[in-house]
């Protein structure tokens, strides 16, 4: 008995081991969790961060001509779809609803950044990433950063 009990144990653990995995679901190098640091932008580099916006409206536009392409291909032969050519053609119209959308405002969103990179550079930024202060204010405009004269206290006197 003891004999039997052992030989279906070790069975098992054998057929356990063969159906693991040997690579874990959530490895490290593959994580988006653990990798997120190597694909942020910092907030206050705005030239970054429009073309970020440029890239992703690339993607966007590329995306929906393919789906126009689809629809087209829906409606230029919808016989060979059948029924099931409404509904795809309504989720191709849906997705290039979508994605008209999400490049314009995308681009608007790049525009935006580029407007407001362009602006850094008029007032002399030193660094954009380290978000520092600027160097040289325009003519015209006073430095909120000056600092105050020391009014005569009555101990001065």
């Amino acid at each position: 008995m003891k004999r039997i009990s052992f030989l279906l144990s070790g069975l098992m653990f054998m057929i356990l081991s063969a159906c693991a995995q040997m690579n874990p679901v959530g490895s490290v190098q593959n994580n988006e969790i653990h990798n997120t640091h190597r694909l942020t932008i910092d907030h206050s580099n705005h030239e970054s961060l429009a073309k970020y916006h440029e890239n992703i409206a690339k993607e966007m536009q590329t995306k929906l001509e393919k789906q126009k392409k689809l629809l087209q291909e829906y409606e230029d032969h919808s016989q060979y779809y059948g029924r099931k050519g409404l509904d795809l053609r309504s989720h191709a119209k849906a997705n290039i609803r979508y994605y008209e959308q999400s490049v314009k405002e995308n681009l608007k969103e790049a525009a935006t950044h580029s407007k407001t990179a362009k602006e850094q550079k008029a007032f002399n930024y030193t660094d954009a990433e380290r978000n520092t202060i600027p160097i040289q204010l325009k003519e015209g405009v006073s430095s909120p950063l000056k600092a105050k004269s020391p009014e005569k206290s009555e101990e001065s006197l």
